[in-house]
């Protein structure tokens, strides 16, 4: 289209936009309007607009580009940390915690059961009304309420509240109908035996894993294997679907080689020993010396495993190594016999009983001018054992004491065991050799003492010291038996004439032995006495006021069935020597385990003239054979034969108590209706050794309620239901 320009227009109008023309038609009127470019002309842009079209372009680049990179980390880079994490809010894992396996005495009696329990637990986002609900757990429950109501101001899903309640409390609970308050069952261990074994059986925690004992050594074992699987969840936080649920495994049945009443024995036994010596703390193993395996494991004090947050006892018979004393004469005259150094009835000059090497002065407790090598045992001469030492020497002294088993862990299944502690012969000096002879200088645990003992009884074959018997998985199969792991660590020859040295330490008169004042049981028994002081913890020093008094022997010493090792620690009474302080409890577990067990006390314990032979039956019923089964104990000398053995029934043996002397008999109580644990109870308060048979509650007992009898063993049959007891 063809334009004109008015010149005189546009100088008069200077202010007017270059984009106005006046087309010809417009000239006359003076009137100005805005025609359109002409195709293919394009309107002038200022420089500021294309700067802003250029930052703008450039910004919304970058945003791009950064979206990207944000959405590359999410779907790719980081994908499977976003996985997991949706994941978890979405899903959740249900774990169902398998029943931790029971625990067996060698007659398969129970030590330790596992029952389910209630718990209860909130979840507090549902909490409709806090301060009500905290008010009514906290009194339930007997629980701080401001603890409570800390736990439920949370905006957690799920807080525990209290754990294994009691079957009241949950029923309260349950009748309450808070909302947003659950109750959820949970394995829990039992032990019916109360504080029976307490420190060798353990602890559980409150999740279930073992804390300490046999529950602890074989935690892997007991806890079996736990069920999981997945389950969605709302935007609450409650499960909706579960899929894939499968049950838990259950843990193991693990069999002690423990015979729950020798256990009770040798607890009663020792809790006596220590409080009429106001004692410290003491310990007493029975092992038997046929196996290696360990009939009971006492120590005091105990506790109670059914209340886990006290304070628990440790098991000193493994973790408390100490100077054993004259019990280590016993070794050294073993050792000195097995090379040939000394010989039997060869005596020993004692030199009135002192003897100086180097600057120490050793002294016997009696005055004798000369001993035989059995004499050095029965009266327990220092000087003799010393002289005894310096003709075998250093090196052998020191290689025989390791064979014996000191200065090494026994390998026994309990943790924290001791090793003990016996220097290298090459730094032993003139002193240190004398101090050995007699117990100073090396340490020992009562496990180490009593196998040492046992594999004398057992011609001198050394059985490793075990307390698991057998260990059977949730389908029954047998996955571990005992086998017992022997050596020989001394000539038969040797234990053989040590066995009489060992029942002189009995003999009476004033020339007898160091337990000659402990009343003769009625078994012929054969051990030593120990005596040792303690370092003070102060001066560094021997105390003469604290000691380790100790008592380790065999019996019957004609044929030894059972090793026994009774250590008190620290007795403040009146007397300290380990004959009169451990001596009466060594005495007391062997007249009545060996009662129990079946063998024969002396003639003339048992069978009175005029007497009638034993029947062999309780209250009708037949007896229960309660002897070992006679094993095979290697390259050993055939024991005593079964036939020998006369199985008699509780009510006809011998009305002895554990020091000879006739006891007043005990009323047996009523125990019918009772649960296993209150029935082990009103058995110890009356004073009774219980057997039993099944579990629940008590249908049965022989002899009935009301009899008398006189430290005899009362027989209770339990049914087949649970009990809460």
């Amino acid at each position: 289209m063809f334009r004109e320009t008015d010149q005189a227009d546009s100088k008069a109008a200077p202010n007017r936009p270059a984009a106005w023309h006046r087309s010809k038609s417009e000239d006359r009127t003076g009137q100005w309007r805005r025609v359109a470019d002409p195709p293919g002309r394009s309107p002038r842009i200022g420089p500021w607009v294309v700067i802003r079209i250029y930052v703008t372009g450039s910004i919304l680049t970058l945003l791009f580009l950064a979206i990207g990179y944000k959405a590359y980390g999410l779907q790719v880079d980081k994908s499977d940390k976003y996985r997991r994490l949706a994941q978890r809010q979405h899903l959740h894992t249900v774990e169902i915690p398998a029943p931790r396996g029971p625990m067996l005495d060698t007659k398969g009696r129970e030590l330790a059961v596992t029952a389910s329990v209630d718990s209860v637990f909130a979840n507090p986002r549902e909490i409709l009304d806090v301060a009500d609900t905290a008010e009514t757990l906290a009194s339930i429950l007997q629980l701080d309420i401001r603890a409570v109501e800390a736990k439920l101001t949370t905006r957690r899903y799920f807080v525990w509240l209290e754990r294994h309640v009691t079957p009241e409390q949950a029923e309260m609970v349950r009748h309450a109908a808070l909302p947003g308050v659950y109750l959820t069952p949970e394995p829990r261990r039992f032990y019916p035996g109360m504080s029976l074994a307490g420190p060798v059986l353990g602890v559980v925690g409150i999740d279930g894993n073992g804390l300490d004992g046999i529950e602890l050594k074989m935690d892997a074992l007991l806890s079996g294997q736990q069920a999981r699987f997945a389950a969605l969840r709302d935007a609450s936080g409650r499960v909706m679907i579960a899929d894939g649920l499968v049950k838990p495994e259950p843990g193991a049945t693990i069999t002690l080689t423990i015979d729950r009443a020798i256990q009770f024995i040798a607890e009663r036994a020792l809790e006596a020993a220590v409080k009429d010596n106001q004692a410290r703390a003491g310990t007493l193993v029975i092992l038997d010396v046929a196996t290696g395996e360990v009939l009971a494991m006492a120590n005091w004090p105990t506790h109670n495993p059914n209340l886990p947050g006290r304070a628990r006892a440790r098991n000193r018979a493994v973790t408390d190594a100490f100077e054993i004393g004259s019990v280590t004469k016993v070794f050294t005259i073993a050792a000195a016999l097995d090379a040939g150094a000394v010989d039997t009835d060869e005596f020993i000059d004692v030199e009135g009983g002192q003897l100086r090497v180097g600057r120490k002065l050793i002294r016997d407790t009696y005055r004798d001018k000369a001993l035989t090598v059995g004499g050095i045992i029965r009266r327990s001469s220092n000087v003799g054992a010393v002289k005894v030492a310096r003709r075998l020497g250093k090196k052998p002294l020191y290689q025989a004491l390791v064979r014996y088993g000191f200065g090494s862990p026994t390998g026994i299944e309990l943790p924290g065991e001791r090793r003990g502690r016996i220097r290298l012969y090459k730094h032993w000096g003139d002193i240190e050799l004398a101090s050995i002879s007699y117990g100073y200088g090396m340490t020992a645990t009562a496990v180490q003492i009593a196998a040492g003992f046992a594999a004398i009884g057992n011609r001198g074959v050394y059985l490793e010291p075990r307390l698991i018997g057998e260990v059977r998985d949730a389908s029954d199969a047998v996955i571990y038996a005992h086998v017992p792991a022997e050596r020989r660590i001394m000539k038969s020859a040797t234990a053989a004439k040590l066995l009489p040295m060992l029942a002189s330490v009995f003999e009476k008169g004033r020339d007898g032995g160091t337990a000659r004042s402990l009343d003769s049981p009625a078994f012929d028994v054969g051990g030593k006495t120990g005596t040792a002081r303690k370092v003070d913890p102060e001066t560094r020093q021997y105390s003469q006021e604290l000691y380790v008094s100790s008592f380790a022997g065999l019996a019957p010493i004609d044929a030894p069935r059972i090793a026994v090792v009774v250590v008190i620690d620290e007795p403040r009474g009146e007397h300290y020597y380990g004959g009169k302080v451990a001596g009466p409890a060594f005495v007391r577990v062997v007249d009545e385990t060996l009662r129990y067990l079946g063998v024969p006390p002396k003639a003339e314990a048992v069978q009175p003239a005029g007497s009638t032979p034993p029947s062999g039956r309780i209250a009708g019923r037949p007896a229960a054979s309660h002897s070992l089964p006679e094993r095979s104990a290697g390259p050993a000398e055939p024991r005593t034969p079964p036939s020998a053995i006369v199985e008699t029934g509780p009510e006809e043996r011998a009305p002895h108590g554990p020091a000879g002397h006739s006891v007043a008999p005990a009323i047996v109580p009523d125990f019918i209706g009772l649960g296993m644990t209150r029935a082990l109870d009103v058995a110890r308060r009356a004073g009774i050794a219980v057997d039993t048979e099944g579990s629940g509650r008590a249908v049965e007992q022989y002899p009935p309620p009301g009899s008398e009898v006189r430290d005899t063993p009362c027989l209770v049959v339990f049914s087949q239901t649970d009990s809460s007891d």
